[in-house]
């Protein structure tokens, strides 16, 4: 009995550390070093972070190793540029001068959209603070014989990766934001927010949701728009369907476009385009014969709104005004 009073004690150790915000040597591999707390120094703002930390759960960090935002259990994702690069992302760390003003973008731009209770259960572990970010991908190059690929990098002012989000502006360019600027990275911010959500697998499809569209339609991957609205697919996030998808393109839909443009006669419309803009309208009866996108978008804002105290249409409502 002894023994097992050890164990007990053991393991509820175990899991007072895995939910602290600090070392993670254990999910990384050997000779793979890691740490991570707030507060990080002692300037004014690190009052802030912490506070921060106490409410929601999550560390702003402005020091942090590579391990810290590039690894993943499936491998590490730090770009390469160049011929024989690698697809991923770059960052650079932000300046210290300027982390003060960028958490406050942060809590304006971003928090400031959500309920405590949302960001609460969803906001990641780490927010990585940095001056610039690139995404890194691969281009070919036909200039010459044999042909070569080659990795380009270009500005991006957030990223998702595994359990931390990226973001930008830890630099002198917070200074200088313009309405557009602050417009555009709330826009990718809240597109960020809920990648990360879905990919951490935070939020998932309730049984109700899923249910009300039959997956196994034939050839369901390749219908046209207009024959997926009709079974409830909104299809803007992939070319595949599915029901975690689906799930994730309505939450995109209220965040990013506000209600009149989802409800509204519809001024654009096609079968084969699978961007945002041809949600214009989907809400309405000219694009959703059946009832059932309407159907399936209002399961998904109610979820959020009975559980989170949460109306995530609120936002794409606020970012379209």
């Amino acid at each position: 009995m002894k023994w097992n009073n050890y164990i007990y004690i053991g393991l509820l150790l175990q899991l007072v550390f895995a939910a602290s915000c600090y070392d993670e040597k254990d999910l990384v591999p050997s000779e793979v070093v890691s740490s991570y707390s707030v507060p990080q120094g002692t300037h004014d703002y690190d009052d802030v972070i912490v506070d921060i930390y106490n409410q929601y759960g999550s560390c702003l960090l402005y020091k942090y190793t590579d391990k810290d935002t590039y690894w993943t259990p499936s491998g590490w994702m730090d770009g390469v540029l160049g011929e024989g690069g690698k697809s991923g992302y770059i960052v650079t760390p932000a300046d210290e001068t300027y982390v003060g003003e960028q958490v406050g973008l942060i809590q304006d731009a971003w928090f400031s959209l959500y309920s405590d209770e949302f960001l609460k259960e969803f906001l990641p572990i780490k927010i990585m603070l940095c001056a610039d970010i690139d995404s890194v991908y691969m281009v070919w190059d036909f200039s010459s014989y044999p042909f070569k690929q080659i990795y380009q990098g270009k500005e991006v002012k957030a990223w998702y990766n595994y359990d931390n989000i990226c973001v930008s502006y830890g630099s002198e360019a917070v200074t200088r934001m313009t309405k557009a600027d602050s417009l555009a990275f709330q826009n990718k911010m809240n597109q960020i927010f809920i990648a990360s959500m879905i990919g951490r697998k935070k939020s998932v499809p309730s049984k109700e949701f899923e249910e009300i569209t039959n997956y196994s339609t034939n050839n369901i991957n390749y219908l046209s728009a207009v024959e997926l609205w009709k079974l409830g697919v909104p299809r803007s996030v992939s070319y595949n369907v599915s029901v975690d998808i689906d799930w994730q393109s309505f939450l995109l839909m209220m965040v990013c476009c506000s209600e009149e443009f989802l409800t509204r006669t519809p001024e654009y419309s096609s079968d084969w385009d699978y961007t945002m803009a041809n949600w214009d309208g989907l809400l309405n009866p000219v694009k959703d014969v059946n009832g059932l996108l309407k159907k399936r978008y209002d399961l998904v804002r109610n979820y959020f709104i009975e559980n989170y105290n949460m109306d995530l249409q609120k936002v794409g409502n606020a970012l379209n005004r």
